[in-house]
């Protein structure tokens, strides 16, 4: 594990999305793009699902991290889940986040991403209890009400082809640049078979 700066490691704990789904999120995205301008647009490669955002941890403190997470992936078995639905956090009248939901085993999604809480909470990591599945799709830079854009946002509603296969959760580093956020995998909990 490469880990660059020395002081504190950026992570979250998430669910990675694969390759074809990234494409087909990134073709809405780009629809979307021509309605809604003043937003940073997740690039292709850089979807996920987060189950836990951790922040800074120290990089001594990383095997422990990754630990509790395979602790937590050990007691699970691979389950599916499909995306649908595009939402705002925090509404469509005020939105930062603009979102693609979880329409097929959220509830399992939440659960996981409870446990990973607890878990972690043991090393002193804060609980976070208002999880919604959800991929980001794009943050607002500005405010700008999307409720007029209401029936051009429901027409993504619906992706094909976005179920998928979920058997693992992964510890990822997050390193913040000018040009956007680079995610590197640190480890890979696998679920029991």
């Amino acid at each position: 594990m490469d880990i660059t700066n020395d002081t504190v490691v950026r992570c979250f704990v998430a669910v990675e999305i694969p390759k074809p789904i990234q494409e087909l999120l990134k073709a809405g995205q780009t629809h979307l793009q021509s309605h809604i301008r003043k937003a940073s647009w997740t690039k292709p490669g850089n979807f996920h699902l987060t189950l836990k955002f951790l922040g800074d941890v120290r990089p001594e403190a990383i095997d422990e991290v990754s630990e509790a997470i395979q602790r937590v992936a050990g007691a699970y078995s691979p389950f599916s889940i499909e995306f649908g639905g595009i939402g705002a956090f925090p509404n469509l009248a005020r939105p930062r986040v603009i979102w693609m939901g979880v329409k097929e085993g959220a509830s399992t999604v939440s659960q996981l991403a409870k446990t990973v809480n607890l878990e972690l909470g043991h090393l002193g990591f804060p609980a976070d209890n208002r999880f919604h599945p959800h991929l980001t799709l794009a943050r607002l830079r500005t405010a700008t009400n999307l409720e007029p854009l209401k029936n051009i946002l429901r027409k993504h509603n619906t992706v094909n082809d976005t179920a998928m296969s979920v058997n693992e959760i992964t510890l990822m580093q997050s390193q913040l640049h000018p040009s956007g956020a680079v995610y590197t995998p640190l480890s890979l909990c696998h679920f029991s078979a």
